[in-house]
């Protein structure tokens, strides 16, 4: 073992009523690490009695011993379609306020939306519920990645027939990975000498403690161990992390009989043994199995655990998106959703809480819902994120102009103009130069796509909407129709169609309808001498006939006279 090991850093006591022995090899982590005194190494007799650590681990015991931190979660403002990459740490924050489901009843805005019990039934129980610590998100993520380590691991390893069970065959290659993740940590962290080495027998400590409980009133020694500025930031530091972190789960995996003999091999001998020596302690094939079975069952209470636990961050994020069309508890339900997908996702080797994570997710799904749900006609998601953008563009220029600004000024500063081009544009406009024909083409193009995702973002309107105090009229009542005729042109159409009908009464029955057939005056649409023809079932030179005998009456002076005021 490296000589980090020898040293301490900040470990937890699991619980208070564990064996004394095992409080006292990690409590002398409790110390941090980057002092020069060394403290004593515990004694051969240590060891890690899980029996006598008893119920008062077990998530169902005392929720009391969990750490309650403060309801304050920092989140960055980041666009939609941004992947977070932010560790904790870092600068530029917006801080959303975890609220008491208590005092979010008494908002009026959502008083209005909660009529029925279930719901403020629902926002009560999540406000019993306590939020998470980084280090009791750490311990919960740990237990979720072990049971997506054991599947992984199962779909690569294939016992050999007759050889070899399957459950033995999958522990081995834990211990196998173990072992070289071990080696390789050592080598790591000594290649970059930032920090020592984590002390094995404290990561096992903590990581088969972790299997009866993860409460805890004291810091993860991992987790603080390896805390350090660099985190989130140098890819170099997160593969260090994550090597350890590896390691930490491979120790969670062993069975109990494993891990017990092993600990006390490294108090002994100050190292790690062979593959041999450890797959001799291996319990046989019912037992390994049902170790798996116990990794699964904590996964699935972690994964709930940590879902309970940011259901109050759900229900403050989505109160900042009502008034947009969705109900509060639509809004709700989305972010929930966002919240499953955030815990399937998470990688607490990247440094930062689940909690801050999370809140991207949680956005995200409730962004889309309302992109999808609440406009009478549907805007395509990638549209609505761009009206977002521009619309954030315009609330800045307003403060920064003091007025609202042009279509141009938005089409400069949003990211549809190329930020070079923006540049010269602006250059050009201070020292009043004219701009180059294709630079005036790119930026009139740009224009004209702000002005139509602008005009995409307006809400459609009702004809049917009431108007006025009293709601008797509708609003397509004062629309113009520009279609409709004058009321004088109207008057004069209805009284040449009068005059008409009049002189068509002086005609044959065959007559009348020949020419209203012909001339269209029934629906409009003039048909041809053949398929009047058809119609009668005559010759077409039989129609033409009755046209003109017809057309020569109504030329008579004592009919036609009526008729000729309407020409021209």
């Amino acid at each position: 073992m490296s000589s980090g090991q020898k040293k301490s850093a900040q470990s937890p006591s699991f619980q208070q009523d564990a064996p004394a022995e095992v409080n006292a090899v990690v409590k002398t982590a409790v110390k941090p690490h980057m002092k020069a005194k060394k403290p004593q190494r515990p004694s051969a007799r240590a060891k890690i009695e899980h029996k006598t650590i008893g119920a008062a681990g077990k998530p169902g015991s005392q929720p009391g011993s969990q750490k309650v931190v403060n309801a304050t979660v920092k989140t960055p403002e980041i666009q939609d379609t941004e992947e977070p990459g932010t560790a904790m740490g870092a600068a530029e924050w917006n801080e959303i306020e975890i609220e008491d489901p208590a005092e979010i009843l008494e908002d009026p805005a959502i008083a209005l939306e909660l009529t029925e019990d279930p719901v403020r039934l629902y926002l009560k129980e999540i406000g019993q519920i306590n939020l998470l610590d980084a280090d009791a998100e750490f311990r919960l993520a740990a237990r979720i990645e072990a049971c997506v380590r054991v599947n992984s691991v199962r779909q690569h390893v294939r016992p050999s027939p007759g050889k070899e069970k399957h459950y033995r065959a999958l522990f081995t290659a834990l211990l196998s990975e173990l072992t070289t993740s071990w080696r390789r940590l050592q080598e790591d962290t000594e290649r970059i000498g930032l920090i020592e080495c984590p002390d094995f027998a404290l990561t096992l400590a903590e990581a088969q403690l972790l299997r009866h409980s993860w409460q805890s009133d004291e810091p993860s020694y991992l987790r603080n161990h390896l805390d350090h500025a660099l985190w989130g930031k140098d890819p170099v530091w997160e593969g260090l992390v994550r090597q350890a972190f590896t390691v930490f789960i491979c120790m969670y995996l062993l069975p109990e009989r494993v891990s017990n003999a092993l600990f006390e091999y490294v108090i002994q001998h100050d190292t790690i043994p062979d593959m041999a020596w450890l797959r001799r302690r291996l319990p046989d094939e019912k037992a390994l199995e049902t170790e798996v079975e116990g990794v699964f069952n904590r996964a699935e209470e972690a994964n709930q655990t940590l879902i309970r636990a940011n259901l109050r961050l759900v229900v403050s994020i989505a109160k900042r998106y009502l008034g947009r069309g969705i109900s509060f508890l639509d809004l709700i339900q989305e972010g929930n959703l966002g919240l499953l997908r955030a815990v399937t996702k998470f990688d607490s080797t990247r440094g930062f809480k689940f909690s801050t994570y999370a809140t991207w997710w949680i956005r995200q799904s409730i962004s889309r819902y309302i992109a999808e749900h609440a406009r009478t006609i549907r805007i395509p998601v990638h549209l609505f994120e761009a009206i977002t953008r521009i619309l954030r563009v315009q609330r800045s220029l307003v403060q920064e102009l003091g007025r609202e600004p042009t279509l141009e000024e938005l089409a400069l500063e949003s990211d549809i103009i190329s930020p070079e081009d923006a540049a010269a544009i602006k250059m050009a406009r201070f020292t009043n130069q004219p701009l180059e024909g294709e630079m005036q083409r790119r930026w009139s193009w740009a224009t004209l796509k702000v002005q139509r995702i602008l005009q995409s973002a307006e809400e459609p309107i009702s004809l049917e909407r009431p108007v006025g105090d009293e709601e008797s009229s509708q609003l397509g009542d004062f629309i113009e129709d520009d279609e409709a005729l004058e009321p004088m042109d109207a008057a004069a159409r209805e009284m040449l169609r009068e005059q008409v009908q009049n002189a068509l009464a002086a005609l044959s029955e065959r007559e009348r309808q020949v020419l209203e057939l012909r001339f269209g005056l029934i629906d409009g649409k003039d048909h041809t001498l053949e398929e009047v023809s058809r119609y009668f079932n005559v010759t077409r030179e039989r129609i033409r006939q009755i046209e003109a005998k017809a057309l020569r009456k109504l030329r008579h002076p004592t009919r036609s006279r009526f008729l000729k005021e309407y020409l021209g």
